[in-house]
């Protein structure tokens, strides 16, 4: 199991590790960071399916939770004093697990319902969610 942990920690990290460097908008950023995090998921949605949809095993779910948390930061990060959480006074870390369990949370129904909607459709509406 940790073995699997570790090629989907890889798989999904060398596909991040891929975004060009750009001046986009935030939101623009947000949704291709999305995109590029949900492919290697709907590639290998049966897998996803029962390691996370079904079974949850734990080691799996911590890993990729562990790895939105970092996305995460590093968006509240590049936003600085511009992102909704500091305007709102909302505490960093309140702001990244708030974030990452949203997405976690969303990814696995996603997966559970068998991926009813594109990966831009779902990255596009997410990011809009995430903004208001």
């Amino acid at each position: 199991m940790e073995k699997l942990a570790d090629e989907m920690e890889e798989d999904i990290r060398t596909v991040l590790n891929r975004l060009p460097e750009n001046d986009d908008s935030i939101e623009e950023i947000d949704s291709l960071m999305l995109v590029s995090l949900l492919e290697p998921i709907a590639e290998n949605a049966k897998f996803y399916k029962i390691i996370l949809g079904s079974r949850r095993t734990p080691i799996f779910t911590e890993r990729l939770l562990k790895m939105l948390s970092e996305m995460i930061a590093l968006r509240v990060d590049k936003t600085g004093s511009d992102s909704l959480h500091t305007r709102s006074g909302v505490p960093k870390d309140i702001a990244i697990w708030y974030g990452s369990s949203a997405l976690i949370g969303t990814i696995v129904a996603w997966i559970k319902n068998d991926m009813p909607y594109t990966l831009l459709f779902l990255a596009k509406h997410f990011t809009m969610m995430s903004r208001k």
